[in-house]
Parts: structure tokens; sequence; C-alpha cells
């Protein structure tokens, strides 16, 4: 019996002593708060990107449609591509190269203003800084009593493909792909502007303006 309480009364005197020290605490509650903390400061981070680039798209359409407005009569296309090109230097110092810009003339019908049809549209990728135009007569909705019959409205797009800085990992089969297989939201905005004078008709390579489109 003593050689037992010899062996059990320094182990049970080690186990006492464990449980009152105070030593190393800090290390495991800092252990226990960090990955939090981390997660939380990264969370902020993201979402401040986020929304400074929403922002951004936003006032790149609000741009791109209130310049395109204020050309009268005519328009060509290497001053659409100029000035989609500029618009797209809005998202500095953040790269623009996830950006395209879309600015298209609408007009309503003579006889019923909520028969809307696109005359001309045009597109500038910024990640190949090219521009595509094209004359079309297709349909195209705009918000409720916002033209009038024989009307005209200049449409500006913004778009943004935007990758969070952080947690594209674990977005990658969450919310869509990129060309690279991560993760990334489109981000999108519209702006409307009404022509300052005669609507802005879009020259085509022929030296000939895109047609008015037809109405039933």
């Amino acid at each position: 019996m003593t050689w037992c309480l010899r062996l059990f009364l320094p182990v049970a005197a080690r186990v006492r002593r464990l449980w009152v020290c105070a030593r190393g605490v800090a290390a495991i509650e800092f252990g226990l708060v960090a990955p939090i903390m981390m997660a939380l400061f990264i969370g902020v981070v993201e979402l401040s990107y986020a929304l400074t680039v929403d922002g951004r798209v936003q006032q790149t359409a609000n741009s791109i449609a209130d310049l395109i407005a204020r050309t009268q009569n005519q328009i060509l296309q290497s001053d659409v591509s100029d000035t989609t090109k500029a618009a797209s230097y809005i998202f500095l110092p953040y790269t623009n190269k996830p950006a395209s810009i879309t600015v298209r003339q609408v007009v309503s019908s003579s006889s019923d203003a909520t028969l809307t049809k696109e005359v001309w549209q045009c597109t500038y990728t910024a990640a190949s800084n090219s521009l595509s135009c094209a004359c079309n007569t297709n349909p195209y909705t705009v918000p409720a009593n916002m033209l009038v019959t024989n009307d005209s409205v200049i449409v500006g797009q913004a778009s943004y493909d935007y990758k969070p800085l952080v947690f594209n990992f674990f977005l990658k089969n969450a919310l869509g792909s990129n060309s690279d297989g991560g993760g990334g939201y489109i981000f999108s905005e519209i702006s409307y502007s009404k022509p300052r004078g005669a609507a802005p008709l879009l020259m085509q390579s022929n030296g000939l303006p895109c047609p008015n489109p037809t109405f039933p």
C-alpha cells in the first residue's frame, strides 16, 4: 500500500499543479481568437474592395451615357472608341481589364411610346482594347414613362468581372467561373441619359448613318 501512495502522490501533485497553472493561457486564447479575427479582417478588406469596384461600375455607366448624349447629330466609331476607352480608366488604380462598356441609342415609336427599339450599339472590351459596333433594330425595353412618342435615349452599360482577392479559391465552384477557373461576380450597372439636342446617329464604315428602325 505504501508503494502505491508513493507512486500516486507525485502524479497527483503534478496534476494539481497543472490544473492551477495559468502559464500559456494567453497563447491558447490567441490561438482560438486569431483565426476568427483574421477571417473578419480579410472579409472587411474584400467587402471594401467589392463595394469600391461596384461604385466604379455605376460611375462608368453614368459617364459613358452622359458623354455620348452630349454629342449631336452624328458620331464616328473612332469617337465612341476613344470615349469608352477613356471611361474605362475610371476603374484605376484597380485593373480595368475585366471591364466591358456598352453604349446604345434607343428610340420610341411615333405612335406608341412603349414601343422602343435600338438604332445602334457599341461594346468596348478592355481586356482586348477593342470596340465592336453594329446597326440593329432589335426591341429594347426601357423604364416606364422614360420616353414619349418619337423620343430617344442613350443607354450606357458597364460590366465588371470581379474576382475576390483572397476568397477566389473558395468561390471557385459556387459563383460561376472566370477564364482561369476561379469564382467571380459580374457587377453590371445601366444608366440612361437623354440627348442634349438631336440624337447622335452612329456613322458606319461606308460613311452612312445607321438607319432608324421602323415600327408597325
